[in-house]
């Protein structure tokens, strides 16, 4: 695909399933953190050009690693709330109970938080806020 479409941005991720409501089947230890790293390890070798987003499901000592070999997209503050991004990106504040998360997040960290980490890693931060039309 890479040699058909060389100017095509494409991008994959691998998340872990994490523990939600009334699923109780779900472990994300099914897949564990030396093996989810070397499924992005071989990503990486074997499309150099994709774009790897690793979720906030895993945890920061994961991200902190994987970004440096591996990842080129981590995500931060982010939420699973149903309903949260209406709240979030509008601004509209409301007294009404929001829905369940979808799923957990093992890394809580702010965006200035995960900004600093990585800077401290020797990395530059690169930030993108998608434009809605």
């Amino acid at each position: 695909m890479q040699r058909k479409y060389p100017h095509a941005e494409m991008s994959l991720s691998c998340p872990r399933l994490r523990p939600i409501i009334n699923n109780d089947k779900i472990n994300p230890l099914d897949v564990h953190e030396k093996q989810l790293c070397q499924i992005i390890c071989a990503y990486r070798i074997f499309l150099p050009f994709v774009g790897i987003t690793v979720s906030s499901r895993e945890s920061a000592e994961f991200r902190n690693g994987i970004v440096k070999i591996a990842a080129t997209k981590v995500s931060a503050g982010v939420s699973t709330g149903i309903g949260d991004h209406d709240t979030k990106y509008n601004g509209k504040e409301t007294d009404e109970v929001q829905g369940d998360e979808q799923f957990e997040i093992d890394d809580n960290r702010s965006l200035d938080k995960m900004y600093k980490d990585i800077e401290g890693e020797g990395l530059q931060p690169v930030l993108n806020d998608y434009l809605y039309v």
